[in-house]
């Protein structure tokens, strides 16, 4: 049962920075981080562009060494559990000349599970059902809209079976309309499957309407400002909650000299304020 149900006890956590370091040259990108995500919950990294919220990710999957501090998945490091993740990017990544099922497979196939074509395409099949692409399961990526082509990318990850999948802004390039409707369904899809996401952001709106928690960073040298929990049920209306509006206004205090990219909805080449 995912975190996000009501009166489930607070899981344990399956992720943890403990005062994680780390450099790019003579530049200090964090300092002394700590954070950690429970098993199932659904967490958002917030903060302004260049604080390093894609830096954490790349982190997690064991693809960038710190250079202090200690990062563990289950008690393992990044590089030994590097199989409990899937990535889903803000570009959906998929190969222009296979068809959204055979996008989907891949993952299967250069993981090498072991299982026969005939099992592969069943998957991918019942995935393509779960985020509503099933009547379009044999169209080529130029065929589907922006938003199709992320739900293919979403059904992609979660064919490999991860414990944990990374979401690196995957709604930022799309239409406000297509966002808050993707955002409605990663819910209902992570609701229904129990995986715990962390998803990147820096859309305050997007990070309410989505998190268990909000982890804030500040502007380089990042730390964390605040991690706070996000109570209200699902689905979330900010313009209608009180709580909600209290939270918003906390974040953008905390942010009140941060780069003018940290904000709410708005189409793709706006700016957000």
């Amino acid at each position: 049962m995912p975190a996000g149900h009501p009166g489930m006890s607070p899981a344990r956590p399956l992720i943890e920075f403990r005062q994680v370091s780390l450099r790019f040259g003579a530049e200090i990108l964090y300092e002394s981080i700590d954070l950690d995500v429970r098993e199932g919950e659904l967490l958002c990294i917030l903060g302004p562009s260049g604080c390093g919220k894609s830096t954490a990710l790349r982190v997690l999957a064991g693809l960038l060494p710190v250079d202090g501090g200690t990062v563990t998945i289950d008690g393992e490091s990044p590089e030994q559990r590097w199989r409990d993740m899937a990535f889903v990017f803000q570009n959906p990544r998929l190969l222009a000349w296979r068809t959204a099922k055979q996008n989907v497979t891949l993952g299967l196939e250069l993981r090498q599970l072991g299982l026969g074509r005939a099992a592969m395409e069943s998957r991918a099949d019942d995935l393509l059902r779960l985020v509503g692409l099933a009547a379009d399961s044999e169209k080529y990526p130029r065929m589907l809209s922006g938003g199709e082509r992320q739900r293919v990318s979403l059904a992609r990850a979660l064919a490999v079976e991860p414990r944990i999948i990374l979401m690196d802004e995957p709604f930022s390039a799309l239409d406000p309309s297509t966002r808050r409707r993707m955002r409605n369904e990663l819910v209902e899809i992570w609701q229904r499957t129990g995986k715990t996401i962390v998803f990147v952001t820096h859309d305050i709106d997007e990070a309410l309407e989505l998190a268990d928690r909000i982890v804030l960073l500040s502007p380089k040298p990042t730390r964390v400002v605040e991690t706070m929990t996000v109570a209200d049920a699902r689905p979330r209306a900010i313009g209608t909650s009180p709580s909600l509006a209290m939270l918003r206004d906390r974040i953008l205090a905390g942010f009140h000299d941060a780069p003018a990219d940290l904000g709410a909805d708005a189409a793709p080449g706006e700016a957000v304020t």
